[in-house]
């Protein structure tokens, strides 16, 4: 039972805020006509993150909103995101690899177009220069005596 005009206030658990501010973003941002299930799957997303990534963004919150009552807190949370940084890193380089590999690959097939295309061009104009040169002749441009 609640008193009223009461002056108490209960503190909410840390982090909590957080999620329920990304939530409330993430409604307005898209509008859903089920709210309820949205949410339920909005923090499943984000459980699925947090397992994949090992970075739990309302722990991470929770830190920067105390960092100025505790500083020991705020460095803990800094070095927590250079520790998720770092694992980041790591796992970045092979995404990298694979993204320099498709590059050159993609390099490769535009100049074996290219390649193709100047060869094209080439034996046209020895095809052309050929029918040129027999009608200089006076012979039939029609006759194979000459191989081109």
């Amino acid at each position: 039972m609640s008193i009223p005009f009461s002056n108490t206030h209960h503190r909410i658990p840390p982090g909590f805020a957080n999620l329920l501010e990304g939530l409330a973003r993430e409604v307005l941002r898209k509008q859903p006509e089920d709210i309820p299930a949205f949410a339920a799957n909005y923090f499943e997303e984000l459980l699925d993150k947090r397992e994949k990534t090992m970075f739990d963004p309302a722990e991470w919150g929770a830190k920067l909103d105390d960092r100025f009552y505790n500083n020991k807190a705020f460095e803990e949370a800094v070095s927590l995101q250079e520790e998720v940084k770092e694992s980041m890193k790591d796992s970045a380089t092979e995404p990298e690899l694979d993204k320099h590999v498709l590059y050159e690959t993609a390099a490769l097939e535009i100049e074996d177009k290219a390649a193709t295309k100047i060869q094209a061009v080439y034996r046209g104009y020895r095809v052309r220069e050929a029918v040129r040169r027999l009608k200089e002749l006076g012979q039939d441009a029609t006759d194979p005596v000459e191989e081109i």
